[in-house]
């Protein structure tokens, strides 16, 4: 029952993880501007802490998992998933800092964004999508056994 549970709420927040990063994404290829900008920094918080809690939950899945953790930690598929999720949390943190500040400039009257920045930013999360796609590959290859 534990594991079913664990499962569903991994996936779950694996996609939702995708949906929010899906919607930085969509802002980003519009115009900047004070809401925009507003929007993307909340958005930005849900998908940390949605990120947070999914390896949270996937430590738990691993440990408390019908398969065991052998089963994960002796696939070289898994440490790919491990890496790409990793991955994406690194380079991810330019664009939280870049959302935050940029927000906090709003607030205080600033400027917007430059046109450069505001298309890198857009970049990285163009390869965060990539990795996280990496990860959820690989996910389904380790499911089925796939890497040992």
């Amino acid at each position: 029952m534990i594991d079913g549970l664990l499962a569903s709420l991994h996936h779950l927040l694996a996609f939702g993880l995708v949906g929010l990063l899906m919607a930085e994404w969509a802002l980003l290829r519009g115009s900047a501007s004070a809401e925009v900008i507003a929007r993307l920094a909340r958005i930005d918080l849900a998908y940390g802490i949605v990120a947070g809690v999914l390896l949270v939950v996937g430590v738990l899945r691993v440990v408390y998992g019908v398969k065991g953790a052998t089963f994960y930690t002796g696939s070289w598929v898994f440490w790919l998933k491990m890496a790409a999720f990793l991955a994406a949390g690194l380079i991810s943190i330019r664009p939280t800092l870049a959302f935050i500040g940029w927000a906090r400039g709003m607030k205080q009257g600033g400027d917007l964004p430059k046109p450069a920045d505001w298309l890198a930013m857009r970049g990285i999360v163009v390869i965060e999508l990539h990795l996280l796609s990496v990860a959820m590959v690989a996910a389904a290859l380790v499911a089925r056994g796939v890497g040992h």
